[in-house]
């Protein structure tokens, strides 16, 4: 071997073996979920970002990863990030369903057999990597904090020391069926709520900051639907909301806030008053917090994600996170940091039309009801025969003494396969029999397999409907209002990132795409801990963490 040839293959040797090194086992893990980040929203915006999501993305980065299911909402999609298991298995395949048996509708963290308002993971069929890490390593604890409570929920799992999140004209809170709330748990939240209000009172948050260079150039007046908005920063929903002296109580700043990038400096300032408090990752055991950042999603469904809006929210952000991982950092803990999204999303219709893209805006409400009520009129019965408040997941809730149950649903397919918006539908033992093969990648995912890893056959429904790619449901008509969404199984709505940092983490962009089903596998390891529970997703390799169970399965 020549000496030139001998140098570059020691030299190749000696990278792959500093590659090779995984992340030194942490004494923190801190799993950040930013609700509706996109695939697409961190491809655009990842040039311009220059704090916490700059650090983040110089770590080990799949810029394309998947919520592989169909069902693509914050409720099924945080159920992935922290359990391994598809919402087929985790059981929470919507933000809400209805119990085939009472026929009324089920809210994915509410509590069977309690009041409307209570919240908890009974719904949650399986743990989390916290509880996992709990119950093998003495001393662990297990927090989650979010804007909503679904995320803190499904990300906190069954035996979390603390599940908190925001409540309009409260602050943050939590609740026995999710979580402690007792004596101990209880008054520190408190204080932070009170101390937050008394701050307001004194002077009112800036919701949104001035837009960059960058940022002022995306203002245009836009129509969605009916409504037309400004396209200006701040937006007409944060204008004159907080004039009042009780701003903080009233409906018109708590819609302002939760769309403002003002929501998530207020979680994060939470979460890193739970980790002084708690002295999260100082004892001798590994501590998961999970964090759900929010505001990007109410950004989106308000205002859309191709304007100067979110061009202001992506840089806040970026702030948030990069001021998040400063302080912990200062606290010279070891810690492992991976963000996710629940699920990804679309832009309003009218905007991808100017852009030169397609897809529709749907009358949802009305194509249901006229769908109800053709079949009711075509099989002639008494009262309307479906439950079509998700426009994708239909139940068939027709008297079976009235009608055999298989005419309802022949009319309701016939029905919908005859409307231009819909490309697919399928029926309930179409989806059950979709399976998907061991190792599949999420890529090359059928539509009926989208589905299949969405499906629970207690929960489901009997209908399920595919609409043309970047459709946006709802007729916006005022401030407020859905302008766009998600919830779709095409790959806009499907695609996210997955990011691992840690201090001295290697650089490496991976094109090949991973599962949100994986993440909780991969930190699992790095935690050295088995999950508890079977999971679907695998052992990512971040320099050779996965080695230990690899050698356990052989």
């Amino acid at each position: 071997m020549k000496l030139a040839t001998l140098i570059a293959f020691l030299a190749s040797a000696a990278a792959s073996a500093a590659q090779a090194v995984p992340p030194p086992k942490p004494k923190l893990i801190l799993a950040i979920s930013v609700d509706q980040y996109s695939s697409e929203l961190f491809k655009r915006y990842r040039g311009s970002y220059t704090m916490g999501l700059k650090r983040l993305a110089s770590g080990i980065t799949y810029p394309a990863g998947y919520q592989s299911h169909a069902a693509t909402e914050t409720c099924p999609g945080h159920s992935t990030i922290l359990t391994g298991r598809h919402p087929s298995g985790t059981g929470i395949i919507a933000n809400s369903w209805i119990d085939r048996k009472t026929k009324s509708p089920v809210y994915c963290v509410s509590v069977p057999g309690r009041d409307a308002k209570t919240r908890g993971h009974q719904n949650l069929r399986v743990t989390t990597l916290g509880d996992w890490i709990k119950a093998a390593q003495h001393g662990a604890r297990s927090f989650a904090v979010a804007g909503k409570d679904r995320a803190a929920i499904t990300m906190a799992g069954k035996h979390a020391d603390g599940v908190y999140w925001w409540t309009d004209g409260t602050g943050f809170t939590t609740s026995p069926e999710a979580g402690p709330a007792d004596r101990r748990t209880l008054p520190p939240v408190e204080e932070f709520d009170a101390a937050l209000k008394a701050r307001w009172a004194s002077s009112p948050p800036a919701l949104w900051p001035a837009p960059s260079a960058a940022c002022a150039a995306l203002v245009r007046r836009e129509q969605f639907g009916q409504l037309e908005v400004s396209g200006e920063v701040p937006p007409e929903m944060a204008k004159g909301v907080s004039d009042s002296g009780a701003f903080a109580a009233s409906k018109a700043f708590n819609e302002a806030f939760r769309a403002s990038p003002a929501f998530d400096t207020t979680i994060a300032d939470f979460a890193l008053d739970l980790i002084e408090r708690e002295k999260l990752g100082r004892g001798s055991a590994t501590d998961v917090l999970a964090v759900g950042l929010s505001a990007t999603d109410y950004i989106g469904h308000r205002l859309g994600n191709g304007g100067a809006e979110m061009c202001v929210q992506q840089a806040a952000l970026d702030a948030t996170i990069g001021r998040l991982l400063g302080r912990i950092e200062a606290m010279k803990i070891p810690f492992v940091v991976m963000l996710t999204a629940d699920h990804g999303s679309t832009d309003a219709s009218e905007r991808h039309f100017e852009q030169g893209g397609h897809g529709y805006r749907i009358d949802e409400k009305s194509l249901m009801s006229a769908l109800d009520h053709g079949v009711q009129d075509e099989l002639g019965l008494t009262k309307a025969p479906l439950d079509t408040s998700d426009s994708q997941n239909i139940y068939i809730t027709a008297d079976p003494a009235e009608v055999p149950l298989d005419r309802v649903r022949d009319a309701a397919v016939a029905w919908l396969k005859a409307q231009f918006e819909v490309r697919e539908v399928f029926t309930r033992a179409e989806v059950e029999a979709a399976r998907v093969p061991p190792g599949t990648p999420a890529d090359q995912l059928t539509m009926l397999q989208r589905f299949h890893e969405s499906y629970d056959p207690e929960r489901s429904g009997d209908i399920f409907v595919v609409y043309a790619e970047r459709s946006s449901f709802g007729i916006p008509r005022k401030t407020g209002d859905t302008v766009a969404g998600h919830g779709t199984p095409w790959d806009h709505d499907r695609q996210v990132p997955i990011l691992f940092w840690w201090p001295g983490a290697p650089s490496e962009n991976r094109d090949r795409p991973a599962e949100t089903v994986d993440i909780a596998p991969t930190l699992a390891t790095i935690a050295k801990v088995k999950p508890g529970v079977p999971v679907d997703g695998r052992c990512l390799d971040l320099g050779g963490n996965c080695r230990v169970q690899d050698r356990e399965r052989r």
